[in-house]
């Protein structure tokens, strides 16, 4: 785990290992270089998932905030009319631009946190962002989503997923509760590291904030994804 957002920034292109553990964990292992096939797969079917749930079509121009390797970015583009992949790290957005080198509808940008200056203002019909706001505090997410204001034409969607403190069961722990517990201990030898664990948010906050910008909620799973849908 990163022990800050400048490790993501500073990956190295030449240490896949490094990106891989920096994207999905350990779900696949110590040496996760040599399950690129399986990797791939299993983000396939999470990015139709997230096209699912923001109902891409055809005709949207579309945002994947914090893009990663590029995996799943790939089955949002086959979705949309036009896809800008949006990440703070270059060495993301190489190895991205490598995985998705046969597509011709995606513009690759380096952004800052909480600044998508790249994207044009009332341009974006559906905007996504899986496994980043799992990492932000509430106000890093109020500065985002005055981004996504600007960008975001009116009707436009939004899904992020969150970590939902919610629904942390911790007495018999629940997936989240046990990760929870995982890096509290993890927190407690390392408090430095706190920007590479969960942040813990409440659907309601983000909700509140969402709607100060103009933003309806549509879907609220608790776990925790989040819709949304620009009223004006």
């Amino acid at each position: 785990m990163p022990d800050s957002f400048t490790a993501w920034v500073g990956l190295s292109n030449d240490d896949v290992r490094s990106m891989l553990f920096a994207l999905i964990g350990q779900h696949f292992g110590d040496q996760p270089e040599k399950h690129i096939p399986e990797i791939r797969e299993s983000r396939k079917a999470y990015g139709n998932y997230v096209a699912d749930q923001i109902g891409l079509n055809a005709n949207d121009v579309a945002v994947d905030l914090g893009s990663g390797c590029g995996f799943g970015t790939y089955w949002l583009a086959k979705r949309s009319r036009f896809l800008h992949a949006c990440d703070i790290s270059p060495a993301y957005l190489t190895f991205a631009q490598r995985e998705c080198s046969d597509l011709h509808n995606i513009a690759f940008h380096q952004i800052k946190s909480r600044d998508l200056s790249p994207i044009e203002t009332n341009s974006i019909d559906a905007l996504c962002s899986g496994s980043v706001f799992i990492h932000l505090n509430l106000y890093d997410i109020y500065w985002y989503f005055r981004e996504f204001q600007r960008v975001v034409k009116p009707g436009g969607r939004v899904w992020i997923d969150f970590a939902d403190s919610e629904s942390l069961e911790l007495s018999t722990p629940n997936r989240n509760g046990a990760l929870f517990m995982q890096q509290a201990g993890e927190y407690a030898g390392n408090p430095g590291g706190v920007a590479g664990y969960m942040c813990w948010n409440s659907g309601p906050s983000i909700i509140g904030v969402a709607r100060h910008f103009d933003f309806e909620c549509k879907n609220h799973n608790v776990g925790g994804e989040l819709l949304f849908v620009k009223s004006r």
